[in-house]
């Protein structure tokens, strides 16, 4: 009876050396970011434009597979497999809930939606008003409580619609009363510039423009994807216009590209693009957008070719700044218009 205990008692040992460990590597979380190549979405899937012109081709949005608070598992996978990228957290991170990040994405690919369609109907004889406001897209664990929320559209600061002017001009440890729109009605708030640390004091938000579109003559209508973010900008852009003009800016083609749009038609860098291009080969893409700001090492097109110069493919990588730039390509690639 004791030596069958004492089997047992091994094994179990033996059990909780090997279970410990591997248990270990698949759930015990990192601050790390994982990303991995993705998909590409066909823009008439998710923006359909009524009555818009019939194209031969089609353009696609590129997105990557990202994980937050990754695993040790996954941390070594990164490490072996040349396609999947790990990083460690900025430390701001540390003063936000993570959860947030993915509310800031889809907010930012709303903005996206609205600012593609600006970019492309302003382009046309179409009629179109608009209006962007300073929005929160992020609150950070200094803010003062029970206060700014994300998503609130900010009106003014003490009075002034000079907003930015107003916090930067704050003192550490002053107040300031926000005006803020939430779910179509006005509140004010009084916000304090904290501490952060012995150096540094802010509001404990993070400000972009949010546009929306107020009346069109362009009928149109969006369909909700589980995919977020803002880096789909100039395809959707693209998409929009070619539907809008007679001129096919496709010629036939499958046109996939990244980069966010700005209301004055610049395109803005995203990330993950070396798993941008490898989902865009993996897709059969035949002309491929990336930003083309500045030639120092870390610019997505520099970057881009890096890897793209890794294939063999029939893939057209283009840089571009703007989206007039890129749609001097799609012209001139066919031959110009007639």
């Amino acid at each position: 009876m004791k030596q069958t205990i004492a089997s047992y008692k091994k094994l179990i040992i033996g059990f909780f050396i090997l279970f410990v460990p591997l248990m270990t590597l698949a759930f015990f979380p990192m601050k790390y970011t994982l990303l991995a190549p993705g998909f590409t979405d066909d823009v008439s899937d998710f923006i359909v434009i009524e009555n818009g012109e019939k194209e031969t081709g089609s353009f696609h949005t590129t997105s990557v597979i990202q994980l937050q608070r990754i695993s040790v598992y996954q941390y070594l996978l990164s490490k072996i497999n040349h396609t999947v990228t790990a990083t460690p957290y900025p430390d701001y991170y540390d003063n936000l809930d993570i959860n947030d990040l993915d509310i800031m994405s889809y907010l930012m690919k709303d903005d996206s939606l609205q600012t593609s369609l600006i970019n492309g109907i302003l382009k046309t004889s179409e009629e179109l008003t608009y209006e962007s406001h300073l929005t929160v897209y992020l609150t950070y664990r200094h803010l003062s409580p029970n206060t700014l929320e994300i998503g609130d559209q900010i009106i003014s600061v003490n009075g002034s619609d000079d907003i930015l002017g107003e916090i930067y001009n704050l003192s550490c440890e002053d107040s300031a009363i926000f005006e803020v729109r939430r779910d179509n009605e006005i509140m004010e708030f009084t916000v304090s510039k904290n501490k952060v640390n012995e150096t540094t004091c802010s509001i404990g938000i993070a400000l972009y423009y949010y546009s929306e579109i107020l009346e069109t003559s362009v009928e149109y209508s969006l369909i909700d994807t589980n995919t977020g973010g803002p880096s789909g900008g100039l395809l959707q852009a693209l998409y929009v216009y070619n539907e809008l003009t007679e001129f096919d800016y496709s010629h036939g083609l499958k046109i996939g590209g990244t980069g966010t749009i700005n209301i004055d038609g610049s395109v803005g860098y995203i990330g993950g693009i070396r798993q941008k291009i490898i989902t865009a080969i993996h897709n059969h893409i035949d002309v491929f957008f990336v930003p083309h700001l500045t030639d120092l090492d870390n610019d997505n097109y520099i970057e881009a070719l890096k890897t793209y110069n890794t294939f063999e493919t029939d893939m057209i990588l283009v840089g571009v700044s703007t989206f007039d730039e890129a749609l001097l390509f799609l012209e001139e690639y066919g031959g110009g218009q007639e």
